[in-house]
Order: structure tokens, then C-alpha cells, then sequence
């Protein structure tokens, strides 16, 4: 008997050693990458002035000392966004300026997260997302959107237009909630954005918010001014692909001889780095690569993985080891010759049976953003 009792708890342990580690390995493949969100420093809010002019001056000076260097990578980072912002609140018909909260919410940070949960360039929590009917599942977070997002972010800030009336009370909301701005409101009996403001009800953080918001704006329209280099706002130029669920970002943007950065920029919204299993998806790509994407990927030596998720076993598709070797050879301005350099191994028959058929399909870009980017090439030919 005590040889029994011996063997079940050796057995326990054995396989408490081996399972985690299996595990572990599927975690590591399917991580998620966020970036934790600055958080605006307690001293810079407990000092912030109470007239209005004085504080976006408090904030500018902010800006162009302590944190410039943060300020002028945000700029970088917003460049190729921003031109499809300012199109949609256009189209939303919103002021203009508004798509500078972007810069004040997450430095324009798809991947950015908050210590509150809240998620992307416009920092959703998930449930006012879903309430503007962002999809969020273990595989997609379309917080991290940058088209979708901003349409969410331009329809809640016009939600809370009408429910203001006033700019100012709207974008406070926008930080704080708007339950969170009626309660107070409502409790002080108060109907102005500074009584608000100063009636101790409402966060410092979403006091020193509006004046943030100013500032940057101000910092934007005379970068040079302030010592900042002017943001270029050349817009990514991208077509939308129909791909295999299952596929590796890092296979992606190998067949499309782009930067990986660039790739997972314009997919934020793949939370594991992967094309969603199960079905075909349209994949946001540089325009340059439409001429040889399905080629590429169709010769790539992917391996295929299984893995285990919430929603059961997957198959995955990764790059071989050998296609490292193959890509520091690639002249990046040309075509990759994958199908002259490499023979396809036997585990890749799967996927490429799947390629063939997503070769023969068009592109399916929602109207939406259909709309959006030949409204952005239009202003760019002018």
C-alpha cells in the first residue's frame, strides 16, 4: 500500500513538472504584446494652475522640456495614422482638433494598454467597445484597429456631444466616463465645465485632461516653433488580402518583403500574432506587395504546430527554421525568389492547399474603409 501511495504522489509530481512546461512553450507562442501605458507623473496634476490659459501654458512648457523626447517619438508614431483619422471625423463630422486626443490618450500606441484595462490608440475598456461594436475574442481585439477604433472613438465623442452640449464636458467625459461627469453634475446641481472642474467630484487626472488635449494641439500646428520637427503625415498606403486563418505574422511579412513593425502596425487588432484559425482573413498589407504576397507565402517552409486554446486544439503554421537564413539574402527591393531558393517541406502540403484556393479571391474590404482610404489618396493627389 505504501508503495502504491509512493508511486501516485511521484506520479503527481512528474506530471506537475511536465504539463507546465508545455504549456508555458503554447503561452510563449501565443503571447500577447501590450506596452503599459505612461502614466502623467502625480506632481505635474497636484501642480497644475486653476485658470484655464495657465495650464495649457504649464502643459506646453511640459511638453517642450521634461517630456520632448516622449512628445516628439508620439509625433513619428502618429504620422502615418492621422490622415485617416482626420478623414473620419470629417465624415463624423466632428471638429478636427479632436483627433489630437489620440496623442494625450496613447502617443497614437495600438498596442498601448492602462493600468484600468483600457486598450489601443483611443484607450476603449472593453465595455463601452463593445457598445460600438468592436470585436473582442481571444484571437481579435479591435480596440487595436486603427480604422475601426477611430470610427468607435468619433461615434462616442459625438454621443457625448449630444449629451453635453459642450466640447469641453464631452472630452472630459471621454477620460472619466460620462456616468461618472452627469453624477457630478447632476450632485453639485452645476451645468458649467470649470464649476465641474473644480467641485473636487471629478479625478485630477481628467482636470489636467482638456488642457493636455490643447496643448498638444497647439504643439502640433507649430512644431517648430517649440523645437519639434514637423509630424509627416504621409499615410500608409495598404490593400486588404484574404488570408488562411493560422499564419504567423513573421511568415506574413516575409511574403509580403516587409518590415515585421510595419506588419503588425497595420494588424494591431491580431492579439496572438496570428491570422485567427478557422477561417479567411482580411489582412491589411502594403500596396507594394500585391504583386507577389500569395506567391511568397505559397513557397514559404512553414511547419505546422497544434496548440491548445480556451476554444480548443489549433493548428498553426510558423516558419521553419532554414527561411532565417534564406531572408538575410533577400535584396529588399525586389521580389523574394523563394520558390528558386527553397524546396517546401512535407508539413507545409496543408497550408498551401489552403493558399491556392485564397489566390483566387478578391480582396474584401469593408465600405467603410473602402471610403476612407480613396478619400485619402483623393486629399493626397491635391
Amino acid at each position: 500500500m505504501k508503495l502504491i501511495f509512493r508511486f501516485l504522489i511521484f506520479l503527481l509530481f512528474f506530471l506537475a513538472f511536465i504539463f507546465p512546461s508545455v504549456n508555458a512553450e503554447e503561452n510563449i507562442l501565443l503571447e500577447e504584446h501590450i506596452e503599459n501605458i505612461e502614466v502623467l507623473p502625480s506632481n505635474i496634476v497636484v501642480n497644475l494652475p486653476l485658470d484655464v490659459n495657465q495650464q495649457i501654458a504649464y502643459f506646453v512648457k511640459y511638453f517642450t522640456t521634461e517630456k520632448k523626447e516622449v512628445i516628439q517619438r508620439w509625433f513619428k508614431r502618429c504620422g502615418p495614422y492621422l490622415p485617416y483619422f482626420k478623414t473620419i471625423f470629417r465624415e463624423e463630422k466632428l471638429p478636427e482638433d479632436l483627433v489630437y486626443l489620440a496623442l494625450v490618450e496613447s502617443g497614437c500606441n495600438p498596442f498601448a494598454v492602462s493600468r484600468a484595462g483600457a486598450v489601443g490608440i483611443w484607450q476603449f475598456v472593453e465595455v463601452t467597445a463593445r457598445q460600438y461594436g468592436l470585436k473582442i475574442d481571444y484571437w481579435i481585439d479591435e480596440r487595436k484597429d486603427f480604422i475601426k477604433a477611430t470610427y468607435a472613438a468619433a461615434r462616442y465623442l459625438k454621443r457625448l456631444y449630444e449629451i453635453f452640449g459642450d466640447w469641453r464636458l464631452a472630452v472630459a467625459s471621454y477620460n472619466a466616463g460620462e456616468g461618472r461627469v452627469l453624477r457630478a453634475l447632476k450632485s453639485k446641481n452645476y451645468a458649467d465645465y470649470w464649476k465641474v472642474m473644480m467641485s473636487g467630484a471629478i479625478p485630477f487626472e481628467t482636470f489636467a485632461y482638456l488642457p493636455q488635449w490643447l496643448a498638444i494641439t497647439i504643439l502640433v500646428k507649430n512644431p517648430q516653433k517649440y523645437g519639434f520637427e514637423p509630424i509627416d503625415e504621409t499615410p500608409w498606403e495598404y490593400i486588404e488580402i484574404e488570408v488562411p486563418g493560422g499564419i504567423d505574422l513573421k511568415a506574413i511579412a516575409l511574403a509580403a518583403n516587409s518590415d515585421l513593425y510595419v506588419i503588425r502596425s497595420l494588424n494591431a487588432e491580431l492579439r496572438r500574432e496570428f491570422t485567427p484559425p478557422g477561417y479567411f482573413y482580411s489582412l491589411k498589407l502594403p500596396s507594394k506587395s500585391k504583386d507577389f504576397f500569395y506567391k511568397n507565402l505559397s513557397n514559404l517552409p512553414l511547419e505546422e504546430v497544434k496548440v491548445n486554446t480556451p476554444n480548443g486544439e489549433v493548428s498553426l503554421f510558423v516558419l521553419s527554421e532554414v527561411t532565417e537564413e534564406i531572408k538575410s539574402k533577400w535584396p529588399k527591393e525586389k521580389e523574394v525568389p523563394l520558390s528558386k531558393t527553397i524546396k517546401n517541406s512535407s508539413d507545409t502540403k496543408k497550408v498551401q492547399a489552403k493558399l491556392k484556393e485564397s489566390s483566387s479571391k478578391t480582396k474584401k474590404s469593408s465600405s467603410k474603409r473602402k471610403k476612407t482610404s480613396s478619400t485619402i489618396k483623393k486629399t493626397k493627389k491635391r
